[in-house]
């Protein structure tokens, strides 16, 4: 998510859906896996430039774009944000609220023990809860390297709903090594079966934000000294179709029409889909 730090403060009720939450199994762990290549588009590169690190707003700004994050209680952000909606609800089955994005149905908000371990993924429309997940099994890694269990939480980061399914990038905030590799994943799952579709290889979704472009997916991973890329894959099987390396980590990508803003630790780049021919 967005959130960088910050001590909770209840500001509103708890939510509570007519079901309990669907909690998921465990999901598939796989590390590796081929660039298939071909589909009907690509990313093609259009600009990369070096920013001053600190002036997010600024890029948002000039590129007359703006991030569906929604500003939490007790969080701090490097971005503006607009305020939760007055009476989004805080509290979930004990858990604080740690996250929300706005969507077209309402909202899709993450609750956690903390800003750091988001568990549950609740979908609200109005005052209504239309769905929830808990994503405790997708927490751990198969592995963690001895002492680094504790930096090891994966949560989910971002998500989006389009088409009956909902898209869910789950990573931890540290070294891939310190899970041996199994960090930043993509997962589909069916809204009317509420169940997994897809799990995608490792290391490819850690930034802020991702998104579902027609058939495709483009999302981002990279970590201090890992290499750092952004990714297209297939939003029907969660193969990677593409993969473009980029100077330095990237943090938040935002679509307009076919083209990618991508905003990165120190660089600013512009990527556009285009006919794969």
């Amino acid at each position: 998510m967005l959130c960088l730090a910050g001590a909770f403060a209840a500001v509103a009720g708890a939510a509570g859906p007519a079901d309990p939450p669907t909690k998921l199994p465990a999901p598939p762990w796989a590390r590796g896996g081929a660039i298939v290549g071909g589909g009907p588009v690509k990313l093609r590169l259009i600009s990369s430039r070096p920013n001053a690190i600190t002036d997010v707003g600024a890029w948002l700004d000039r590129n007359n774009l703006r991030l569906r994050e929604e500003r939490v209680p007790g969080a701090t952000y490097d971005v503006p944000l607009s305020a939760v909606p007055s009476g989004t609800p805080t509290r979930f089955l004990g858990a604080r609220l740690v996250g929300s994005i706005r969507h077209r149905e309402g909202q899709l908000l993450f609750y956690g023990r903390n800003f750091a371990e988001g568990r549950y993924l609740v979908a609200r429309t109005g005052n209504a809860t239309r769905y929830a997940f808990d994503f405790v099994n997708y927490a751990y890694a198969p592995r963690a390297r001895p002492g680094e269990r504790e930096f090891v939480f994966q949560a989910p980061i971002w998500a989006v709903e389009a088409g009956g399914v909902l898209y869910v990038a789950h990573s931890h905030g540290s070294h891939a090594r310190n899970s041996y590799g199994h960090n930043g994943y993509l997962t589909a799952i069916d809204l009317a079966t509420r169940r997994l579709l897809w799990r995608s290889r490792a290391l490819v979704a850690n930034a802020g934000t991702f998104e579902v472009v027609g058939n495709v997916i483009v999302s981002g991973y990279g970590y201090s000294d890992e290499p750092d890329y952004v990714y297209l894959l297939d939003r029907r099987t969660g193969a990677v179709r593409q993969r473009i390396f980029v100077p330095s980590a990237p943090e938040y990508l935002v679509r307009r029409g076919n083209t990618v803003f991508v905003r990165s630790y120190a660089h600013d780049l512009v990527l556009r889909l285009v006919p794969n021919s």
